[in-house]
């Protein structure tokens, strides 16, 4: 069942989603929501991710050669990793050179590093950077 509602910022930027809407939506107290923005069409996705704690989560923007099957070669190493994308978004940097994808995804098991080296080595990643959630 859909639910629409009109929300009011308040002065510090905040929403409060309705109780109905959160109980509906099996959303408790410390809840992780993503929420994605695209400033060009003018609209906010907000949608609940299951996890307890962000620091589960890791933000990468991963460039890459812009030619078929890079971004498929990523995607399959992080399922080879058996790494769950919350979101991911990728877009060409310049035609038949270079992409950059976004990912949201869960932390790995092992380091950073460690991601970033199989990422290069098995998915061909040209550059990895590591950012803020925030």
């Amino acid at each position: 069942m859909k639910e629409v509602k009109i929300l009011t910022i308040d002065e510090r930027g905040r929403i409060v989603i309705p109780q109905i809407v959160r109980k509906s939506l099996g959303i408790t107290t410390n809840s992780q929501l993503m929420m994605v923005s695209d400033s060009e069409s003018k609209e906010i996705k907000i949608t609940p991710i299951g996890l307890r704690n962000e620091s589960n989560l890791v933000k990468l923007r991963i460039t890459m050669g812009d030619s078929p099957g890079a971004l498929a070669k990523l995607a399959t190493t992080f399922g080879d990793l058996k790494l769950s994308m919350m979101y991911s978004e990728a877009v060409i940097v310049e035609k038949n050179k270079t992409a950059v994808w976004t990912v949201i995804s869960e932390s790995p098991d092992f380091s950073l590093e460690e991601l970033e080296n199989v990422l290069k080595r098995k998915g061909e990643a040209l550059k990895i950077e590591f950012l803020s959630l925030e």
